[in-house]
């Protein structure tokens, strides 16, 4: 197919990740909104779902078969890191600045050791 027709997308942007990240989580979110409703609301909620579905697979079907992969990988962790977030939002900024850091050391493979103090 030309380009013209199926365009393909910046397959390692960040922003597309997060972007479908976003999405999928709007999606989890309507789904347990979608739970709790009935008749004409359950229906507005199914479509929600579906647009969700649809961007997310129309946007991932156009990436290249190692990113594809990555990134399906990604989303199927989405609400863990919707959790963390979550968390993260209870700590003052010192607090978040220090995780950042012991993050940062963990992805650098730096031996952490955290203390809890009394």
């Amino acid at each position: 197919m030309s380009n013209k027709t199926n365009p393909s997308f910046a397959d390692s942007t960040f922003s597309l990740a997060k972007g479908l990240h976003h999405i999928n989580i709007a999606k989890q979110y309507f789904e347990d909104v979608r739970m709790g409703t009935f008749g004409d609301v359950k229906a507005i909620f199914n479509q929600y779902i579906l647009k969700c579905e649809w961007v997310i697979n129309n946007v991932t079907h156009r990436l290249k078969d190692e990113n594809k992969k990555a990134i399906e990988k990604e989303l199927k962790e989405s609400m863990t890191f919707e959790a963390i977030n979550d968390k993260l939002i209870l700590l003052d900024n010192e607090q978040r600045d220090y995780v950042e850091k012991l993050i940062e050391a963990i992805i650098n493979g730096d031996k952490v050791k955290v203390e809890k103090k009394l």
